[in-house]
C-alpha cells in the first residue's frame, strides 16, 4: 500500500509539472502502430502514465550539421560557408551552447557531421568534435547525398555511394578521433541506401523525410525500432516499413507524431514559431510516454541544427532550455524517460530482438 501511494504521488508530480490532470491510478497503455491510431494518440494529452519501472521511453536529441560551402567532393551546397572563419566559429559556438545545455540536464546528443564542416575542422585544428566525443556525445554521419554525389545521386551504383560514404566517415573520424561511426541520417530516396550504408560500416538509421516534400509518411512513425527489408524512393514504402530479422540496419522511428510535416514545421511561419513547435514536441513526447509498452523498447527523439532556435541573443536557445526543464526533467526524474544516444537506442532494440526471436518488434 505504501509503494502504491508513493507511485501515485510521483505520477501527480509529473503530471502537474506538465500541466496534465492526475489519474485516479496509474495504468499502462499500448503503443498504437497504425497511422490513424498513432494520430489519435499523439493529438491527445495522456491522462495516465505507465507504472514506474514497467515502461520506459528512451529519449534523445540529434543534431544535423549541414554541408555549408564546398564539400570534400567539390560540390557547392547550402547558404553559408564554413570556409569563412566567422561563420564556422559561430556555428561551433552554437553547437557548444546547445550540447552543454543538454549535458547540464543529464543528456548526451547524437552529433551528425559531414564535409565541409569536417574539412574545415581538420584544417583549422578545431577540436569541437573531439571535445564532444570526450563529453560522451555520440559522433555520427549526416549525409546529404547531392552535396557529395551530385544531383543525379539516385541513379548512381551502390559501390559509388559506399565509397563516398566511407570518405565522409573517414573525415568524421579524423576530425573527432572517434574510431567507430555507426549511425547516419540521409540518402532517404535511394532504394539501395541500406546496402550502401552497410558496405560503409553503418548500422543505425532514422530521421527519414522526403527531401522533395519535406514530409514523413506516418507509416514510419511509432515507438519500436525495426530492421527494414529495404529502402524507398519516397513513394513505395513496402520495404522500409517492414521488419525482417535478418536486416543489418536498425531503423529508429521518432515517436508518436501525428503530422507528416513534423520534421519541417519548425521552419514554417504558419506553424507559429519556436514556442508552438516545442509545444507540439511536448504533446508528442507525452503521448509517446503514455503509450510506451512494458517489456518493449520504446523510443522518442527529435533533431536540431546548430543555429536553430537561437532566439534572443540575451537568452540563446531559451526555448530548448524551457522544454528540458519543464517537460523532460520531470519525466526523467520520475523514471518514465531515460536519456540515451541514438546508437544506444539501437543496442537496446538489438538486445530485445535477440531475446525475442521470431517476434515482430513493431507490433
Amino acid at each position: 500500500m505504501k509503494k502504491s501511494c508513493t507511485l501515485l504521488f510521483f505520477v501527480v508530480l509529473v503530471l502537474s509539472a506538465c500541466n496534465l490532470p492526475a489519474p485516479t491510478a496509474p495504468v499502462a497503455s499500448k503503443a498504437l502502430p497504425a497511422e490513424t491510431e498513432a494520430s489519435q494518440t499523439a493529438t491527445q494529452v495522456p491522462t495516465a502514465m505507465p507504472e514506474t519501472g514497467s515502461a520506459v521511453l528512451l529519449f534523445g536529441i540529434g543534431m544535423h550539421i549541414e554541408p555549408q560551402g564546398t564539400t570534400h567532393q567539390g560540390f557547392q551546397s547550402g547558404k553559408g560557408d564554413y570556409a569563412q572563419p566567422e561563420y564556422f566559429n559561430r556555428q561551433v559556438n552554437d553547437i557548444t551552447t546547445v550540447t552543454e545545455m543538454v549535458a547540464a540536464h543529464g543528456g548526451r546528443m547524437t552529433i551528425q557531421a559531414q564535409s565541409p564542416f569536417t574539412d574545415v575542422a581538420i584544417a583549422s585544428g578545431s577540436h569541437i568534435l573531439a571535445d564532444l566525443a570526450a563529453d560522451g556525445h555520440e559522433i555520427a554521419l549526416h549525409f546529404h547525398e547531392d552535396a557529395h554525389l551530385g544531383k543525379n545521386s539516385s541513379a548512381l551504383p551502390v559501390e559509388q555511394w559506399c565509397d563516398v560514404m566511407k570518405e565522409e566517415i573517414a573525415l568524421v573520424k579524423q576530425a573527432s578521433g572517434v574510431e567507430s561511426i555507426r549511425y547516419w541520417s540521409g540518402g532517404n530516396l535511394y532504394l539501395d541506401v541500406f546496402e550502401a550504408a552497410v558496405c560503409a560500416g553503418l548500422s543505425v538509421n532514422s530521421d527519414w523525410k522526403n527531401p522533395k516534400t519535406q514530409t514523413t509518411d506516418l507509416a514510419l512513425v511509432g515507438l519500436h525500432p525495426w530492421r527494414p527489408a529495404g529502402g524507398t524512393d519516397g513513394t513505395d514504402l513496402s520495404q522500409i516499413a517492414v521488419h525482417i530479422p535478418s536486416g543489418l540496419v536498425i531503423f529508429l522511428p521518432e515517436g508518436l507524431y501525428d503530422q507528416n510535416n513534423f520534421a519541417s514545421m519548425r521552419r514554417s511561419e504558419a506553424a507559429g514559431g519556436d514556442e508552438a513547435y516545442f509545444e507540439y514536441l511536448k504533446q508528442s513526447l507525452l503521448a509517446s510516454v503514455a503509450a510506451a509498452e512494458p517489456g518493449k523498447v520504446n523510443v522518442f527523439h527529435f533533431t536540431v541544427h546548430p543555429a536553430e532556435f537561437r532566439g534572443s541573443p540575451q537568452q540563446p536557445f531559451a526555448v530548448i532550455e524551457k522544454f528540458l526543464s519543464e517537460v523532460v526533467d520531470p519525466l526523467v526524474a520520475s523514471g518514465y524517460v531515460q536519456w540515451v544516444t541514438f546508437s544506444e537506442m539501437a543496442d537496446a532494440s538489438a538486445a530485445w530482438q535477440q531475446a525475442h526471436p521470431g517476434l515482430d518488434p513493431i507490433h
